[in-house]
């Protein structure tokens, strides 16, 4: 059993809350101290909502232990002479969960600032549960998808290339024994500097920059390489676990995009129903969602009807000149079917005149003129009928 009191300090806990959201330590009242969040009544409007408690220090961060409380956090504290010094990661911020209790211990060498930074809405988990339920939804079409297969490999690639790295350092052992402690090591190495990376990434960016563009395009190459050598996967089988991985991505994303685990199970579940539901059902519903509230179709106008009617027609003569003109058409075929149309029309037609003489253009004006005649006749054959009657 671990002593609740631990590291050199006044041994008191300090309530991080909205009253005393930062405080201010020094070296004279010790080394260590323990700070608590009680944390907040579980809300579906704080789903979104983030804790964050920031630590900055004048000669560098500190080291940070979190836990449930006071005693957890010393135990860690206590505990940490069994972990490698190389290994110990001093990050200038830590983020707790809204709805629990959550305490965080800090050792300093020097004046240090901790202060509570409470968000109602942080952007990164509704854009992470929208990504993550279009990488779900999507999934099918990503595995299959050529772009996604070569990006995704050189991607896994890059960062997968320092433990392929340590595998063939193992090769180099004879024992096996000998072999798994250096892949452990290797797989400890990985993490610990990819984390390191990602806290220093602005001075590592300023410090090795072309170096670390050197390491991305040899990685990318040799990953691109191996893509190309086996290609995209074609095997049914191969495309479905590619998609039942891609769905777990996505489904991983939803998770982590709420800070209610009850909301995110919830989310998970209607995604995986509304995935595998018959298409049969769908289709029914469909139908009878059609066949109760029907869609209400607008009738075109006369106007409207007529222009689209020209409109129509000059699109598919115009078709129909193109081809006449194009190497495809068999000219002498073509006015061997001609029965009521000379040859002489028809080339003249292909060349851009009208498909209609000028006998047939004033029939068929005074046959529109006798089928709907004017206003003026309707209104005097109207007067007509009354002044008889």
């Amino acid at each position: 059993m671990v002593s609740s009191d631990c590291g050199p300090g006044d041994g008191r806990v300090k309530e991080l809350a909205k009253e005393t959201p930062s405080y201010t330590l020094s070296t004279d009242e010790g080394s260590f101290q323990v700070f608590c969040y009680q944390g907040e009544a579980a809300s579906p409007f704080l789903l979104w909502s983030s804790v964050t408690v920031r630590v900055k220090s004048l000669d560098g961060a500190p080291t940070l232990y979190v836990g449930h409380n006071k005693s957890e956090v010393c135990q860690k504290q206590n505990q940490q002479s069994l972990i490698l010094y190389w290994l110990m990661i001093s990050p200038d911020k830590v983020s707790l969960p809204p709805f629990e209790k959550s305490c965080i211990g800090v050792e300093y060498t020097s004046t240090t600032h901790i202060g509570l930074d409470k968000k109602v809405i942080n952007v990164w988990f509704p854009a992470c549960l929208v990504l993550g339920l279009v990488i779900f939804s999507y999934a099918s079409t990503l595995s299959r998808n050529v772009l996604f297969y070569y990006s995704s490999g050189i991607t896994v690639g890059v960062l997968a290339s320092l433990l392929i790295l340590v595998y063939m350092l193992s090769k180099l052992v004879p024992k096996k024994s000998g072999a798994f402690v250096l892949l452990a090591a290797g797989w400890s190495t990985a993490l610990y500097l990819l984390q390191h990376m990602y806290l220093n990434l602005q001075s590592l960016l300023q410090g090795y920059l072309q170096y670390i563009l050197g390491y991305l395009a040899v990685a990318g190459l040799v990953s691109f390489g191996v893509c190309y050598r086996y290609g995209p996967v074609t095997n049914e089988r191969s495309l479905d676990l590619m998609k039942w991985g891609i769905q777990l991505i996505g489904l991983t994303f939803v998770y982590n995009g709420t800070q209610l685990p009850a909301a995110s199970l919830t989310l998970i579940l209607l995604a995986v129903l509304w995935a595998n539901i018959p298409e049969r059902l769908v289709q029914a519903v469909r139908f009878s969602w059609n066949t109760w509230f029907p869609q209400k179709i607008r009738r075109l106008t006369q106007e409207e009807y007529e222009q689209q009617a020209a409109e129509e027609t000059r699109r598919a003569l115009e078709q129909l000149r193109q081809f006449c003109n194009s190497p495809d058409c068999n000219t002498w075929k073509t006015v061997s079917r001609l029965e009521k149309c000379s040859p002489v029309r028809f080339a003249k037609f292909v060349e851009g005149d009208s498909h209609l003489s000028e006998d047939e253009v004033c029939a068929y004006d005074s046959e529109v003129s006798f089928e709907f005649p004017a206003e003026d006749s309707f209104e005097e054959d109207e007067s007509f009928v009354t002044s008889n009657t």
